[in-house]
């Protein structure tokens, strides 16, 4: 760290990175001031400049933190506007119940803040801690507008209550439109119309501070011609007033800490939470659009861990949380300052007006401050409620209405709980919809890799079809769990009804006991209609889960496979047996499975003969190997010596796990055909399942057939073809 900000120090990078720095620093002054007259209002109004304090101590820490801790160089963190609005409703509801103690509402207010803060960083550091932050990404983008939009609404009325000192409702609508409040609020609501309107057109970072010096000097201008002092522009509510002569930190001694009322801090924790639940979907949403407008790639986790850090420091000295704002990582990106030194120096300089400088600020006109809340209220009320009508579903938009509407017209945490609501329609309605059945087939179409005798075949040829498979896959809940169960029920009753059921797990993510109890239901169905029920590839807890719901002796009749190849070779075994049981004396049973022997056998014999008749012509050229059983034919990975033809005996192809059972090989089928034309790494294990013998044809000995005899080297040849086509299995 220490030789990357030497060397950026050195490059034309910090040029750069003091100039962004200095003016981002300006820009969070005014923000800071912005954002406490939407915290202090009704009551507490006195104390925007004091509540400016802690706001401003908070960037400063957020900012140096994050610059060094962050993933993206040149970003700048700092207290947000979400988080002031939820303060804004507290602030309504603490200011007049303190309103006998006003020192006690605010030094309470400050507690709530920095409890908010503290809170925040806790969850962050949890989160980024032990690596949950993609949890958060499933939060539904319909909530996130919904909540962003509401956010809007109360941050533009808590921009007018800045300026005016009244609180917009209903009751308070005639008194806002009194002559003398009009002079205070209008201009600033005129100055955010303005902004959003240039912004809308124009997209040039100079844009904010050309509007904060025009707004200062016209009102300045228009205060000179009016005859009118500093002092008494700021007691008429036009100027910025009250303002210490000194620091704006700390904004209260410690003696005054013993003011807290902690039942009223207390009484304040469902809004503190639902701040952290903001926080947690603004830092997920403000990382993916850095990401999506720089193409900086980032540690959504180390993200968490360094806001958490600032978040903390930030807290402590009574400001609301915070982080990184893509606006403000765009404007580094694009001027070049993107260097560590870019958020240290923004840090640096908001510190020295903290600590210095705080009577500079006399000079803004409430209009600017509140303006440029107005102007955050009107962007996110036009993205989400204009904008955003053009880019999602129907469905989406009314989502995003109706959580909007609340937290605008009701309140914030009752906003919050419909967001909750909305979110769990969301997924069930949505995740509902998708179909956990990744295929279904009969064991007609897909067999087991089972070599099985001739009779074996026949039987399955002709009854297959009672073999219902189903491969399953993602979370199984009380949502998809009831529609599966009915599918499969439904299946069970079709004539004939299948002799076996199988369910396939081995994509199976999870499931809840809704699941459990409907495949309870699937399997007390199965035991009417006399169906043998196989699960493959099932976890242990779900095959505990079903044994305390079924019991043990419902339990006992179902069978539990490794694999689904293991699984459906069960029910091959079912059906043979079934078959051998009931319907071996039945003539036209009998007839079916002797007129596919007959035919299977016709074929087998020519293949056979063909076989052995190519063996003799190549026994000059190949040699002998026998294999006890459980001998490795093929090593994965390993170089084989040549082609091999089996000639008697079984062989099986296995995965790396030593029990997936691959492919199995009889007499007539070829091991490694590849190896016949040169050097080759056996792709899988072949290993012998009894004594088991074969013909080994090395690459020189292909190559000396060849030129002996081009005619058995290309009868050869379409041998392997045709018999790599026949003898792979599909898995």
């Amino acid at each position: 760290m220490a030789a990357e900000l030497a060397a950026d120090l050195r490059s034309s990078k910090f040029t750069v990175a003091l100039a962004i720095g200095f003016f981002t620093a300006f820009r969070r002054v005014v923000a800071a001031l912005s954002l406490s007259a939407i915290i202090f209002t009704g009551p507490l109004a006195v104390y925007v400049v004091q509540g400016a304090g802690p706001l401003l101590f908070g960037t400063c820490a957020l900012s140096i933190i994050a610059a060094l801790a962050g993933g993206f160089r040149g970003g700048i963190s700092a207290p947000i506007s979400a988080p002031a609005a939820a303060m804004f409703s507290i602030g309504i509801v603490v200011g007049p119940q303190m309103a006998a103690t006003p020192d006690a509402a605010f030094v309470t207010m400050l507690a709530i803040m920095g409890l908010s803060s503290v809170v925040t960083a806790l969850c962050f550091l949890v989160v980024g801690r032990f690596g949950l932050a993609d949890l958060f990404r499933f939060i539904p983008y319909p909530v996130t507008g919904g909540f962003l939009a509401g956010l809007g609404w109360a941050i533009g009325t808590g921009g007018i209550a800045a300026m005016s000192g009244i609180v917009p409702s209903w009751e308070t609508l005639p008194l806002l439109f009194d002559a003398g409040v009009l002079l205070r609020w209008v201009p600033g609501v005129a100055v955010g119309v303005a902004l959003f309107a240039v912004t809308r057109r124009w997209r040039h970072f100079l844009i904010y501070p050309a509007a904060v010096v025009l707004v200062t000097v016209a009102y300045h201008v228009v205060r000179a011609s009016l005859d009118m002092s500093v002092a008494e522009a700021g007691e008429a509510g036009y100027l910025i007033a009250g303002i210490p002569p000194g620091a704006l930190w700390p904004p209260v001694t410690p003696d005054q800490l013993a003011l807290v009322d902690w039942q009223v801090v207390a009484s304040q924790l469902p809004g503190v939470l639902g701040i952290v639940v903001v926080m947690l979907v603004y830092l997920v949403l403000a990382v993916g659009s850095v990401e999506a407008s720089t193409g900086v790639e980032m540690d959504l986790n180390r993200e968490f861990r360094s806001e958490g850090l600032g978040c903390l420091v930030a807290g402590l000295g009574g400001s609301t949380p915070g982080c990184g704002a893509p606006g403000r990582a765009l404007v580094s990106h694009l001027t070049g300052a993107t260097t560590r030194w870019t958020g240290i120096i923004t840090g640096l300089a908001v510190g020295a007006v903290m600590l210095l400088g705080g009577g500079v600020v006399s000079v803004f006109p409430m209009a600017l401050v509140g303006g440029l809340v107005v102007f955050v209220g009107i962007r996110l009320l036009y993205d989400w409620l204009i904008s955003a009508p053009r880019r999602m579903p129907r469905a989406d938009f009314a989502a995003v209405v109706l959580i909007a509407g609340v937290v605008g017209g009701v309140g914030f945490l009752e906003g919050l709980a419909a967001g909750l609501i909305v979110t769990v329609i969301f997924f069930v309605v949505r995740f509902s919809g998708v179909d956990v059945v990744r295929a279904s087939f009969t064991a007609e179409g897909r067999r087991s890799r089972r070599v099985r005798p001739y009779p074996d075949r026949a039987i399955l040829r002709a009854e297959g079809g009672r073999v219902r498979a189903y491969r399953l896959r993602g979370y199984l809940f009380f949502g998809s769990a009831s529609s599966l169960g009915d599918r499969l029920k439904r299946a069970l009753k079709t004539e004939p009804a299948p002799q076996c059921l199988l369910l396939d797990f081995a994509d199976v993510t999870g499931f809840d006991v809704s699941a459990t109890n409907a495949f309870c239901g699937v399997v007390r169905s199965a035991r009417d209609t006399h169906t043998h029920v196989v699960f493959s590839a099932a976890t242990g807890v779900f095959r505990s889960s079903l044994r305390r719901n079924l019991g043990d002796r419902v339990f006992a009749d179902l069978s539990w496979e490794k694999d689904l190849d293991h699984g459906l070779e069960r029910c091959e075994e079912i059906v043979i047996g079934e078959w051998t049981r009931t319907h071996a004396a039945v003539k036209e049973r009998q007839e079916a499975v002797l007129e596919f022997l007959y035919d299977d056998a016709l074929r087998q014999l020519e293949r056979q003969a063909a076989f052995e008749e190519l063996t003799e012509a190549l026994e000059p050229w190949v040699e002998t190997r026998t294999y006890a059983a459980g001998e490795k034919l093929a090593l994965r990975g390993e170089k084989t010596e040549g082609v091999q033809l089996l000639t008697a005996g079984r062989a099986v192809a296995r995965a790396d796990d030593d029990e997936t059972r691959l492919l199995e090989y009889a007499p007539g089928d070829v091991i490694t055909p590849q190896a016949a034309f040169g050097d080759h790494l056996a792709e899988t294990t072949v290993v012998a399942e009894v004594p088991t013998r074969a013909a080994l044809m090395t690459p020189s000995a292909r190559r000396a057939l060849e030129e002996a005899d081009p005619a058995l080297a290309l009868a050869m040849d379409k041998h392997l073809i045709a018999i790599t086509r026949t003898s792979a299995r599909p898995r």
